[in-house]
Protein backbone atom coordinates (compact mmCIF):
# COMPACT_ATOMS: atom_id res chain seq x y z
CA UNK A 1 0.00 0.00 0.00
CA UNK A 2 1.32 3.35 -1.19
CA UNK A 3 0.54 6.33 0.60
CA UNK A 4 2.11 9.73 1.15
CA UNK A 5 1.48 12.55 4.20
CA UNK A 6 2.40 15.87 3.17
CA UNK A 7 2.36 18.68 5.12
CA UNK A 8 -0.04 19.31 7.88
CA UNK A 9 -1.70 22.38 8.92
CA UNK A 10 -3.08 21.91 12.65
CA UNK A 11 -5.39 23.48 14.67
CA UNK A 12 -5.02 22.74 18.41
CA UNK A 13 -7.28 24.08 20.36
CA UNK A 14 -9.02 21.74 22.47
CA UNK A 15 -6.87 21.48 25.93
CA UNK A 16 -8.93 18.64 27.44
CA UNK A 17 -6.72 16.88 30.22
CA UNK A 18 -7.16 13.23 32.23
CA UNK A 19 -5.02 11.92 34.61
CA UNK A 20 -4.01 8.35 34.64
CA UNK A 21 -1.63 6.12 36.54
CA UNK A 22 0.09 2.94 35.56
CA UNK A 23 1.24 0.62 38.22
CA UNK A 24 3.79 -2.46 37.70
CA UNK A 25 4.85 -5.42 39.36
CA UNK A 26 7.97 -6.60 38.77
CA UNK A 27 7.05 -10.29 39.51
CA UNK A 28 4.03 -10.39 37.24
CA UNK A 29 4.90 -8.32 34.24
CA UNK A 30 7.90 -7.70 32.19
CA UNK A 31 6.83 -4.24 30.66
CA UNK A 32 4.79 -0.95 31.59
CA UNK A 33 2.10 0.16 29.72
CA UNK A 34 0.72 3.57 29.07
CA UNK A 35 -2.18 4.45 26.93
CA UNK A 36 -4.22 7.65 25.96
CA UNK A 37 -6.38 6.53 23.62
CA UNK A 38 -6.40 9.16 20.98
CA UNK A 39 -4.59 11.59 23.38
CA UNK A 40 -0.96 12.44 24.16
CA UNK A 41 0.84 10.90 27.25
CA UNK A 42 2.69 13.47 29.45
CA UNK A 43 4.47 11.59 32.10
CA UNK A 44 3.96 13.99 35.46
CA UNK A 45 6.26 11.44 37.66
CA UNK A 46 7.36 8.14 38.58
CA UNK A 47 7.67 5.96 42.22
CA UNK A 48 10.14 2.66 42.49
CA UNK A 49 10.99 0.87 45.16
CA UNK A 50 13.90 -1.34 45.13
CA UNK A 51 13.20 -3.26 48.18
CA UNK A 52 12.54 -7.06 47.81
CA UNK A 53 9.99 -6.41 50.89
CA UNK A 54 8.01 -3.59 49.57
CA UNK A 55 7.18 -6.07 46.40
CA UNK A 56 3.53 -5.33 45.02
CA UNK A 57 1.56 -8.54 44.88
CA UNK A 58 -1.78 -8.52 42.30
CA UNK A 59 -1.35 -4.56 41.95
CA UNK A 60 -1.12 -3.38 45.56
CA UNK A 61 2.40 -2.61 46.77
CA UNK A 62 3.60 -3.29 50.53
CA UNK A 63 1.63 -0.76 52.76
CA UNK A 64 4.76 -0.81 54.86
CA UNK A 65 7.43 1.86 52.53
CA UNK A 66 11.02 2.76 53.67
CA UNK A 67 12.27 5.58 52.67
CA UNK A 68 13.77 5.84 48.53
CA UNK A 69 17.19 3.84 48.28
CA UNK A 70 18.16 6.24 45.50
CA UNK A 71 16.63 9.09 43.41
CA UNK A 72 13.93 8.03 40.79
CA UNK A 73 14.76 10.91 38.41
CA UNK A 74 16.77 8.63 36.09
CA UNK A 75 13.80 6.65 35.55
CA UNK A 76 11.57 9.21 35.27
CA UNK A 77 13.87 10.79 32.35
CA UNK A 78 13.82 7.31 30.57
CA UNK A 79 10.00 6.85 30.71
CA UNK A 80 9.93 10.40 29.64
CA UNK A 81 11.75 10.30 26.49
CA UNK A 82 10.53 7.21 25.62
CA UNK A 83 6.40 7.83 26.15
CA UNK A 84 5.80 12.02 25.97
CA UNK A 85 3.93 12.83 22.91
CA UNK A 86 3.15 9.23 21.79
CA UNK A 87 -0.55 7.58 22.03
CA UNK A 88 0.39 4.52 23.74
CA UNK A 89 4.06 3.20 24.90
CA UNK A 90 5.51 0.12 26.58
CA UNK A 91 8.67 0.81 29.43
CA UNK A 92 10.09 -2.34 30.13
CA UNK A 93 10.90 -3.37 33.79
CA UNK A 94 14.32 -3.69 32.38
CA UNK A 95 15.17 -0.57 32.27
CA UNK A 96 14.35 0.68 35.42
CA UNK A 97 16.42 -2.17 36.97
CA UNK A 98 19.32 -0.53 34.78
CA UNK A 99 19.11 3.06 35.85
CA UNK A 100 22.23 4.69 37.21
CA UNK A 101 22.79 5.27 39.64
CA UNK A 102 20.77 2.49 41.23
CA UNK A 103 21.12 -0.78 39.19
CA UNK A 104 19.67 -2.85 41.36
CA UNK A 105 15.68 -4.47 40.53
CA UNK A 106 12.96 -2.53 41.16
CA UNK A 107 9.89 -4.42 42.17
CA UNK A 108 7.46 -2.20 41.79
CA UNK A 109 7.16 1.22 38.89
CA UNK A 110 3.85 3.44 39.43
CA UNK A 111 3.86 6.15 36.78
CA UNK A 112 1.39 9.38 37.25
CA UNK A 113 0.32 10.59 33.70
CA UNK A 114 -1.73 13.23 31.66
CA UNK A 115 -3.87 12.41 28.64
CA UNK A 116 -3.63 16.32 26.67
CA UNK A 117 -5.73 16.10 23.30
CA UNK A 118 -3.66 15.99 20.24
CA UNK A 119 -2.13 14.20 17.67
CA UNK A 120 0.60 12.40 16.13
CA UNK A 121 2.29 14.08 12.92
CA UNK A 122 4.05 13.19 9.90
CA UNK A 123 5.48 15.39 7.29
CA UNK A 124 7.79 14.12 4.80
CA UNK A 125 11.30 15.53 4.04
CA UNK A 126 10.80 18.90 2.48
CA UNK A 127 8.09 19.84 3.66
CA UNK A 128 7.14 21.89 6.19
CA UNK A 129 5.51 21.33 9.09
CA UNK A 130 3.47 24.19 10.08
CA UNK A 131 1.83 24.18 14.13
CA UNK A 132 -0.83 26.46 15.18
CA UNK A 133 -1.99 27.15 18.97
CA UNK A 134 -4.48 29.62 18.34
CA UNK A 135 -4.99 32.17 21.64
CA UNK A 136 -2.89 29.52 23.73
CA UNK A 137 1.25 28.66 23.00
CA UNK A 138 3.12 25.58 21.24
CA UNK A 139 4.83 22.84 23.62
CA UNK A 140 6.42 20.20 21.88
CA UNK A 141 6.16 16.67 22.99
CA UNK A 142 7.50 14.34 20.93
CA UNK A 143 9.73 14.95 17.21
CA UNK A 144 12.09 12.66 15.25
CA UNK A 145 13.80 13.18 12.04
CA UNK A 146 14.49 9.88 10.40
CA UNK A 147 12.87 7.14 9.61
CA UNK A 148 11.64 4.27 11.08
CA UNK A 149 8.48 3.15 9.58
CA UNK A 150 8.28 2.11 4.92
CA UNK A 151 5.01 2.78 5.11
CA UNK A 152 5.07 6.69 6.25
CA UNK A 153 6.29 9.51 3.23
CA UNK A 154 6.89 6.18 0.91
CA UNK A 155 9.31 6.34 -1.96
CA UNK A 156 10.70 3.60 -4.32
CA UNK A 157 14.40 3.13 -3.12
CA UNK A 158 16.70 1.26 -4.92
CA UNK A 159 17.42 -2.62 -4.41
CA UNK A 160 21.02 -1.56 -2.90
CA UNK A 161 19.66 0.82 -1.08
CA UNK A 162 16.82 -0.18 1.55
CA UNK A 163 15.55 2.40 3.55
CA UNK A 164 16.99 2.90 6.81
CA UNK A 165 14.11 1.92 9.10
CA UNK A 166 15.78 2.54 12.42
CA UNK A 167 16.92 5.95 11.83
CA UNK A 168 16.44 8.47 14.38
CA UNK A 169 18.19 11.61 15.39
CA UNK A 170 18.61 12.35 18.95
CA UNK A 171 18.17 16.14 19.38
CA UNK A 172 15.05 16.22 16.99
CA UNK A 173 12.84 17.24 20.06
CA UNK A 174 15.58 20.19 21.36
CA UNK A 175 15.34 21.71 17.72
CA UNK A 176 11.51 21.37 17.57
CA UNK A 177 11.22 22.59 21.05
CA UNK A 178 14.14 25.84 20.36
CA UNK A 179 11.94 27.02 17.52
CA UNK A 180 8.19 26.41 18.57
CA UNK A 181 7.74 26.26 22.16
CA UNK A 182 5.97 29.29 23.37
CA UNK A 183 4.64 30.47 20.03
CA UNK A 184 1.07 30.59 19.01
CA UNK A 185 2.34 29.56 15.43
CA UNK A 186 5.60 27.96 13.97
CA UNK A 187 6.49 27.12 10.80
CA UNK A 188 9.22 24.19 10.42
CA UNK A 189 10.71 22.96 7.31
CA UNK A 190 11.81 19.07 7.39
CA UNK A 191 15.04 18.86 5.97
CA UNK A 192 18.78 17.99 6.73
CA UNK A 193 19.89 21.90 6.68
CA UNK A 194 17.38 22.51 9.82
CA UNK A 195 17.98 18.67 11.53
CA UNK A 196 21.14 17.10 9.80
CA UNK A 197 21.41 14.26 8.21
CA UNK A 198 21.16 11.06 10.75
CA UNK A 199 20.98 8.59 7.46
CA UNK A 200 22.37 9.16 4.36
CA UNK A 201 20.51 8.17 1.15
CA UNK A 202 17.33 7.56 3.03
CA UNK A 203 14.67 9.87 2.47
CA UNK A 204 13.39 11.28 5.98
CA UNK A 205 10.30 12.69 7.39
CA UNK A 206 9.71 14.56 10.79
CA UNK A 207 7.25 12.59 13.33
CA UNK A 208 6.10 15.09 15.73
CA UNK A 209 3.60 15.60 18.26
CA UNK A 210 2.48 19.22 20.45
CA UNK A 211 -0.16 20.11 23.06
CA UNK A 212 -1.66 23.92 23.29
CA UNK A 213 -0.84 25.53 26.79
CA UNK A 214 -1.60 28.38 28.40
CA UNK A 215 0.68 30.95 27.98
CA UNK A 216 1.66 31.54 31.35
CA UNK A 217 1.76 27.49 32.00
CA UNK A 218 4.06 26.30 29.17
CA UNK A 219 5.96 24.09 30.92
CA UNK A 220 4.56 20.72 32.00
CA UNK A 221 7.64 18.47 32.85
Amino acid sequence: MRFFLFLLTVFCCNSMTTQEKALTCDLQDPAQRLSCGDGLITVQSVGVSHRESEVCVDGVPSDRLGVQLCSSTPVLNIIRKRCNGHYRCRVPMDLCHAAKPCLTRCVWMETTYTCKSGRVHYVCQRRRAVLHCGDQVIKVLMANYGRTSKRVCWYRAPRSHPPNTSCRLSNTLQVMADRCDGKHVCSVRASNQIFSNPCPGTKKYLKYSYTCVDPAGNSDN
